[in-house]
Formats: C-alpha cells, sequence, structure tokens
C-alpha cells in the first residue's frame, strides 16, 4: 500500500470540480429531504474519497438542524467546507441544489398539467416507498453515532417522547443541544470518557477493514 492510499480526510485533496461532480449526481436523487441523502453521502464522502468520518457527517446533521435553510444544502456547505474550504462549500451547495433547480424551471410550466395521470401517480407513489427505505437506513447508520451512552440514550427517548406529544421541533431540537451543553459543561469527565469509547470502537473498525 503507496502513502497516497494512506491518506487521511485531513490531508486529501479533491478537485472543486470532482466535488461539484459528486454532489450534483447526490442532489439527483434529493428524494424526501436531507436525510434520505445520507447513504450516498457515506458513499461517496467515506467510503470513495475519504474525505470524511461517518461520526463527522452525524456532527454535519446535527449542526444543521441549528442553522436556517435546508438540511441537504446545509450537511452539503459543511462537507464541502471540509474538502476543500470556502470554495468547496460553494461547489457542494451548488451540485446538491442545482438539479432542483433545474428540474422546477423545466417541470414547473406542465406540471400540474400530467399531475393527474395514474402514471406519473404511481412513480410518486413508489419514490415514497423507497424515500421511506432511505430514511430507515439513515436512522441506522446515526444510531451507532449518536447512542452511545445511557445520557444520549436518555435524550433520544426523551426526544421520542416531545414529538409524540406534538412538541415544535425547534424546541426538541434547542433543548436536546442545552442538554448536550450543560454536561460538558458539569460532567466534562463523563463527556469525554463517553466520547473517548466512541472513537476507540470506530478506530477498531477502521482497522479491522484495513486488515
Amino acid at each position: 500500500m503507496t502513502g497516497n492510499d494512506n491518506q487521511t480526510a485531513e490531508t486529501k485533496k479533491i478537485s472543486l470540480l470532482k466535488l461539484f461532480w459528486i454532489f450534483f449526481k447526490i442532489g439527483l436523487v434529493l428524494f424526501g429531504g436531507g436525510y434520505a441523502i445520507l447513504p450516498f453521502l457515506k458513499s461517496e464522502m467515506c467510503d470513495k474519497e475519504n474525505i470524511c468520518t461517518m461520526e463527522e457527517i452525524t456532527n454535519y446533521y446535527a449542526l444543521s438542524q441549528c442553522f436556517p435553510g435546508l438540511v441537504a444544502g446545509n450537511v452539503s456547505m459543511f462537507t464541502g467546507y471540509k474538502a476543500r474550504g470556502v470554495a468547496g462549500a460553494i461547489a457542494a451547495v451548488t451540485g446538491v441544489c442545482l438539479p432542483a433547480y433545474l428540474s422546477i424551471v423545466l417541470i414547473f410550466s406542465f406540471l400540474s398539467v400530467i399531475t393527474h395521470y395514474p402514471v406519473v401517480q404511481s412513480i410518486f407513489s413508489v419514490l415514497d416507498i423507497a424515500v421511506c427505505v432511505l430514511i430507515f437506513l439513515t436512522i441506522l447508520e446515526l444510531w451507532e453515532f449518536s447512542i452511545y451512552d445511557k445520557f444520549t440514550m436518555f435524550i433520544f427517548i426523551t426526544a421520542v417522547a416531545a414529538a409524540m406529544f406534538n412538541i415544535s421541533p425547534f424546541i426538541i431540537v434547542i433543548s436536546a443541544g442545552s442538554a448536550g451543553l450543560l454536561r460538558n459543561i458539569l460532567l466534562p469527565k463523563a463527556a469525554k470518557c463517553a466520547c473517548s469509547e466512541k472513537c476507540e470502537k470506530e478506530a477498531g473498525k477502521e482497522q479491522s477493514n484495513d486488515a
């Protein structure tokens, strides 16, 4: 294995054109919102290009909830910035948003005319099923990097219960973030211990995969 093969996410470079093309392809399958693209994002940016780790992408999703705008756009911005700085962020966001923009421009003029056709309705219904599957896979991917101790399990259960009682998602996200901040302030050793265990577990998996 050569030195180039061992390049880490911090040192490996990717061209802006390739970065744009990756996110343009992701934008082509952007059905169901930002969470549905996580399997594609993991495949392209983690497995193939080795730009980000799965833990970093999980953090980008968490940060995206705290910023205005679309989740897909925010996650693309963070990932592109990790790859190539400001220029990479612009290339990634442009790439992921361009397919939707072109689709709107091309389809909007006659969309209302074709939506009543049974064939078109069947296409949309099948797409809904595919989106559900992708979101389910996203949950499985995020679970390992998000629920890793009793505290995060408590936050998960509390958030689910709050959502069932129709509490605003804004309140849930802000409350969860505040709880994590308080934990880090009041119990810094516990927080560091949990994070260390998660990092060691991920490092062990990467070593076993390389072997």
